[in-house]
């Protein structure tokens, strides 16, 4: 499980701007990606899929002057104390990212299923998803339900936290990004090894092998690559040919 200190650790990265940063280099990223297959001088129709309860890729896009919808489970009102701390995060990531504070509103939040878009045929230019592909249990459904709501030539850019990276089982560190620490006791890898640590998230466990394959029946996967490197100090000769081992 993620550690007591994570939550005050990642409080001071969100007040910093480290946080922001890194969801301002995934733009950037995105942008950089799609050169030359969208044009981001006008505004296009997004949808941002799962957008997360702090939903900044949302709010970068609709600042840029697009027209973003984002659909997620979470996408409901909350009138909790975790609500109000979301709250509070999302306009220390307005702040940080300079956006302006309707960037963040939530009136073109859908709460929905991924795997049943409530959307017409050919609406969107680019589906964009940040981390949560690796959640979804059903990603055949999802990926059909996209290639449906993608317009003739629309494009799909997502970044997926795949399970076979050393935080690949969601339960060691959410302040640690790149991970550089195991907690004591616990082996590297764990989740694909002795699994000590129980999963506090649902996770599908696929490979990058399971994604290509599912995403190559609608598109064509015009590139993927590690965005992010970890866990290189942690990987002894002996851990390599275990994992090598179990595939």
């Amino acid at each position: 499980m993620p550690q007591f200190l994570d939550y005050p650790r990642y409080a001071w990265q969100v007040w910093r701007g480290d946080r922001s940063r890194g969801e301002a280099d995934l733009d950037a990223s995105r942008r950089a990606d799609l050169a030359g297959l969208v044009d981001f001088s006008h505004p296009l129709t997004i949808l941002d899929l799962a957008n997360g309860r702090l939903r900044p890729q949302y709010a970068i896009l609709r600042a840029q002057g697009h027209r973003v919808i984002g659909i997620d489970l979470v996408n409901r009102p909350e009138h909790s104390w975790q609500g109000r701390a979301y709250a509070v995060a999302r306009a220390l990531y307005a702040d940080r990212l300079r956006l302006p504070p309707s960037a963040m509103r939530p009136d073109a939040l859908v709460c929905g299923d991924v795997g049943h878009l409530p959307f017409p045929d050919a609406t969107f230019d680019l589906v964009t998803s940040v981390a949560a592909f690796e959640h979804f249990l059903d990603v055949p459904a999802v990926v059909a339900e996209v290639a449906r709501v993608l317009k003739p030539g629309g494009v799909v850019w997502a970044a997926i936290h795949v399970f076979t990276a050393p935080s690949g089982g969601h339960n060691l560190s959410f302040a640690e990004v790149p991970l550089r620490h195991v907690p004591p006791g616990v082996e590297p890898w764990d989740h694909l090894r002795q699994r000590r640590l129980p999963f506090s998230v649902p996770l599908n466990e696929w490979r990058i092998r399971d994604y290509l394959a599912v995403f190559t029946r609608h598109f064509d996967v015009l590139r993927h690559y590690c965005h992010m490197s970890e866990g290189e100090h942690l990987l002894t000769p002996e851990i390599e040919a275990e994992l090598a081992a179990r595939g």
